[in-house]
């Protein structure tokens, strides 16, 4: 099923199949994806947000779907411009963009902080403009520093994506490394594995053996 897939995505934009390409090739239209997918099915019960860990029971005009490996890097990555422009360069462009792996919840006003921002290890105080909702996040131009508590699911993310589909990785491998290390994978991001498994039928496993990354990842 995977393969018929993507077949089909490759013959509609003339392209054949790349030989021993990765990732997932079930979701293929990002819209849908993340509106169906994502929020109806992912996270149909609710959940929390990755970077501020805010509970929430249903998706709202209050939280945002936030790409961890974002669509600035990736058409950076493939050096392409606009959605049609790389997904006649790249057929698995609308797949790449579409896989859940890469997304989490996130509260809208942060996502507006953290969407051209590059990932980093800041010295300056937590940022204020979230202390109302006691969200510990540093913030400085074009740098995000999230919670100790999100910063494994999103090197655990960005490993995927380079993995899966040979993209490079933004930013000190070895920061992602020790973030890995610090946040453990724990049962809420277990779960969240065999959700999207079930959806898009592949799974990440940086989640599923930890130990892979020192292996896999190179510094």
């Amino acid at each position: 099923m995977r393969t018929l897939t993507l077949l089909i995505g490759c013959l509609a934009t003339g392209f054949s199949l790349p030989a021993g390409a990765g990732g997932q090739y079930q979701l293929g239209d990002v819209k849908q994806a993340i509106e169906q997918s994502f929020w109806q099915e992912l996270y149909s019960q609710g959940g929390h947000t990755l970077y501020c860990g805010q509970p929430f029971s249903r998706g709202d005009g209050t939280l945002s779907a936030s790409p961890i490996y974002s669509s600035k890097q990736l058409k950076s990555a493939l050096r392409c411009i606009t959605d049609r422009q790389c997904t006649i360069m790249n057929p698995r462009y609308p797949y790449i963009t579409a896989d859940l792996h890469n997304y989490y919840p996130s509260l809208a006003r942060v996502e507006l902080v953290r969407r051209n921002a590059q990932f980093a290890e800041l010295s300056n105080d937590i940022d204020s403009r979230f202390s109302d909702i006691g969200c510990e996040l540093k913030t400085s131009f074009q740098s995000f520093e999230p919670r100790d508590d999100a910063k494994g699911n999103i090197a655990r993310a960005i490993f995927y994506m380079h993995v899966e589909y040979d993209l490079p990785i933004y930013g000190p491998v070895a920061m992602y490394k020790a973030w890995h290390r610090l946040d453990p994978p724990d049962e809420q991001e277990r779960v969240r594995n065999d959700r999207i498994e079930a959806l898009q039928g592949i799974r990440n496993r940086f989640i599923d053996d930890p130990a892979l990354v020192d292996t896999e990842i190179v510094d």
